[in-house]
């Protein structure tokens, strides 16, 4: 495995957006690809759920801010496990970036849009929660235009961020094989230096820091009155959204300080190596893939609703059962009464085949009948 940066000819840093044309080995090849569409296939598959439960979920109890929370957080999952993710896999299959310079540049900057979006989502997620711990039920209204306007923010302000992915990123040939690079010319050295720092910070230490305090004080907040069901079911859902937002902090630091590194470290010459770039964004994509899970099995509500709807298909699939199962019964006992009769028809046939027909066309039966007698 090989540095995650290389030097050109022209003196530019340049820093690998995937390390896809750096590895070597048909096994790399191979297995890398299969991780990631099964982390994808997985992924999608459980972020469509979990948008179906929310649907279900806001029909049968309204609308609030939690799930439209939830609904971004999801959103924002399906969008980098179905363009971001494909692109590495390919680029790790191929060994070069063969998207053009126009998925090159952009590939990038919506990846680390998406992060800043979820890394927002969950501290308003966060804050939400907090805020109906402090107010009480006739106060916490739902507001379909303030949540609109919020979630615009949010991505604005989350691709705002990485625009300087769209500026610096570029195809880098090396050899025979495309890379797709982040060119840092020497005179950019102060602006990277200050964008390396700011955009980690602002982009994911604020935000998670502020999901955890918020939940956590949530939590301490509904201990007083945990003999309360209402006041027991939030926290309940403060713990489970705060097991979330631990287990993304968790899975992009590895992403986040593979970039930070990258960016820090182009005046010594060394970057991260390739090793912890795969296992960040494994875990990038493996964090966008278990967040569905992890709210379906803890949440109380969306579990609940879960459980209704599955116990619906399995009622209608049991009724489906009972009634071919009947009509097949029916059918069982229209055979057995047709081969009782069966019997009874072979006798009727079975005296009747090939009687003896007495031949009247004999012009002289007399002849017949003297030679029967002298026998």
């Amino acid at each position: 495995l090989q540095h995650h940066q290389v030097l050109d000819s022209s003196s530019h840093r340049v820093s690998l957006h995937n390390c896809g044309g750096q590895l070597s080995g048909e096994d790399t090849a191979l297995i890398l690809p299969f991780v990631l569409g099964a982390i994808c296939a997985v992924g999608i598959g459980g972020n469509v759920l979990l948008l179906a439960v929310l649907t279900h979920n806001v029909k049968a109890t309204g609308a609030s801010d939690t799930a439209a929370m939830l609904v971004n957080l999801s959103a924002t999952d399906l969008l980098l496990l179905a363009l971001c993710a494909p692109a590495r896999a390919l680029t790790y299959r191929k060994r070069a970036w063969t998207l053009g310079p126009v998925a090159c540049r952009m590939t990038e900057w919506l990846q680390h849009g998406c992060l800043a979006a979820k890394a927002f989502t969950l501290a308003l997620l966060g804050r939400a929660r907090h805020d109906l711990h402090s107010r009480v039920e006739s106060d916490a209204h739902f507001k379909l235009k303030r949540t609109v306007m919020t979630a615009g923010a949010v991505w604005t302000t989350a691709l705002a961020f990485p625009v300087a992915d769209i500026v610096f990123s570029n195809l880098h040939v090396k050899g025979n094989v495309s890379l797709c690079v982040s060119e840092l010319p020497p005179h950019s050295s102060e602006f990277v230096r200050v964008y390396g720092k700011v955009l980690p910070l602002a982009a994911y230490a604020v935000p998670v820091l502020l999901a955890g305090v918020c939940h956590v004080r949530a939590i301490f907040k509904s201990l007083p009155r945990a003999r309360e069901a209402s006041a027991a079911r939030r926290g309940e859902i403060a713990l489970s959204l705060l097991s979330v937002t631990a287990a993304n902090a968790l899975a992009l630091l590895p992403e986040w300080g593979a970039w930070a590194w990258a960016r820090h470290g182009a005046r010594e010459g060394c970057g991260p190596p390739v090793a912890l770039l795969v296992l960040a964004e494994v875990c990038m994509y493996l964090a966008s893939a278990l967040s569905p899970a992890i709210l379906l099995s803890t949440l109380v509500p969306l579990r609940e609703s879960l459980t209704s709807a599955c116990v619906r298909v399995a009622g209608r699939r049991a009724v489906s059962n009972a009634k071919k199962h009947r009509g097949s019964s029916a059918s069982e006992v229209r055979a057995d009464a047709f081969d009782r009769t069966l019997p009874d028809l072979e006798h009727f046939w079975s005296g009747r085949q090939n009687p003896t027909v007495p031949d009247n066309t004999d012009p002289f039966p007399w002849e017949r009948l003297e030679q029967g007698s002298v026998s």
